[in-house]
């Protein structure tokens, strides 16, 4: 078989490959990086803590305007995916919510985001920016 066939082949082969994982996020091979951000009306401290099945990030409590932000590569076999728990009190009652904020097999926001994935904590939930766009959007509710 020449060399130009094999290569061909080996091309086909590793195309087949990387459209059967089809990630949510596209394919991506350099480091993403992903921030959450308290915003929280009145200066609310947020407990945070975030995890994949391969590393825990700890808990922290940000305060207003603070983030948190770590950054990983896809694993396009596996998947990756983390979520955070939060909590913090408003007017008296605790709001807690456990969200996933990053998984490369599932959508999980409107918009994709690519190098920088970037989570808003405010009262009602959990605001994503949109990098295309540079706006905010509302997604996911207490």
């Amino acid at each position: 078989m020449s060399p130009l066939i094999m290569m061909s082949n080996i091309l086909g082969f590793v195309l087949i490959i990387v459209a059967a994982l089809k990630p949510c996020y596209g394919l991506y091979l350099g480091r993403r990086h992903l921030y959450i951000r308290n915003d929280l009306e009145n200066h609310l401290p947020l407990k945070i803590h975030c995890w994949s099945k391969d590393n825990d990030l700890g808990l922290e409590t940000l305060n207003f305007t603070q983030e948190t932000s770590w950054s990983f590569k896809d694993n396009y076999i596996w998947g990756t995916k983390f979520e955070c728990d939060m909590e913090f009190q408003l007017e008296g009652q605790v709001k807690r919510g456990q969200v996933v904020v990053y998984n490369n097999k599932k959508k999980i926001r409107t918009r994709e985001c690519r190098k920088r994935c970037k989570w808003s904590v405010r009262k009602y939930g959990l605001y994503a920016f949109d990098e295309k766009d540079k706006k905010w959007d509302f997604e996911i509710p207490w």
